[in-house]
């Protein structure tokens, strides 16, 4: 009996040490030896992704000064893009949920049946093509790489990859920012240093700076909503222009049809839709809004006019 006893204590502690290896492994720790990036792609060698399902499909391709839609060759709303192709590029396998072709349609990542299909080229070659479909949990989906059987659970939102241009427009791509020069229909606006002047200012009344300010960062900040396909019939007269500088002229053209609201700038053939917020805040203001009357003493100032009449009448009393 006491010689099978160290043969007992040498079991045991090795029965210890695989216990204690399928404690680690079982914890997160496996994770970090066995993840590897999904795709092993950076992003910054992307050139062109396409976001389709299973009846749309937007394109997106990076020139000079940024990425815009294939389609309208619009601006892409860039920190959107960049934060997708990043979420990209960070992602990581560890175990698959699956390693059959039988599994694909269930989880909705076969070539016929997915959420989502991205696919990433650089000089007209395909770098991946990545299948998304559905989630098993908060901001998780089930995805597979074109090619492979393995479906994997990784982080990835599928709401981050849309697939109509509305979603991906630049928003803001109409703003003139800096602005130094507003003409509307009743007046003239110029900004020198600090501070804003009228061409003409009616009599009694002076300029209000903050009217003016909220003006110019309404021209320098609005949002569009969407694309406009087809642009209904108006008569000029029902149109409102401003005309704006900054470094460049442009003028920006607006109007309101059947409860819809529309704005096209100069240099850009497109027209686009609007919210009447926006509108307002763009069409709203004339002379009378961006100025105040004058008041001395906390009255009024009169006009000369107003002046004259007074000292007539003062001069009559006597009688």
């Amino acid at each position: 009996m006491k010689k099978k006893i160290p043969l007992l204590a040498g079991v045991l502690s090795v029965q210890l040490i695989v216990a204690l290896l399928f404690l680690i492994l079982g914890n997160g720790d496996s994770k970090e030896l066995v993840s590897e990036p999904l795709l092993g792609i950076y992003k910054d060698k992307i050139e062109r992704i396409e976001i389709s399902d299973s009846d749309k499909q937007v394109t997106m391709s990076k020139s000079g000064d940024g990425w815009h839609l294939s389609e309208s060759g619009l601006p892409v709303e860039q920190s959107k893009l960049t934060s997708l192709l990043g979420t990209l590029e960070e992602l990581k396998t560890t175990w698959p949920v699956a390693t059959t072709s039988s599994s694909h349609e269930r989880f909705e990542v076969s070539n016929s049946k997915h959420q989502r299909k991205l696919t990433l080229s650089k000089g007209g070659e395909p770098l991946a093509e990545l299948y998304v479909g559905t989630s098993p949990g908060f901001k998780k989906s089930h995805v597979r790489l074109a090619g492979q059987d393995e479906v994997y659970a990784v982080e990835f939102n599928t709401y981050d990859a849309p697939v109509t241009e509305k979603d991906w427009l630049d928003k803001t791509l109409l703003a003139v920012k800096s602005v130094t020069k507003i003409t509307g229909k009743d007046y003239d606006l110029t900004k020198d240093s600090d501070s804003w002047s009228l061409s003409v200012v009616p009599e009694g009344r002076e300029i209000n700076q903050e009217k003016v300010s909220d003006l110019a960062k309404a021209i320098g900040a609005f949002r569009v909503m969407d694309i406009v396909e087809y642009v209904p019939e108006l008569d000029d007269d029902k149109r409102a222009t401003l005309n704006v500088s900054n470094s460049d002229n442009y003028s920006l053209v607006l109007f309101e049809k059947d409860g819809k609201y529309y704005v096209k700038r100069s240099d850009i053939e497109t027209y686009f839709t609007l919210s009447k917020y926006e509108y307002d805040r763009l069409t709203k203001s004339n002379l009378e809004s961006l100025t105040t009357e004058v008041t001395v003493d906390g009255a009024v100032a009169k006009s000369n006019t107003e002046d004259v009449t007074l000292e007539v009448e003062e001069k009559e009393e006597p009688k």
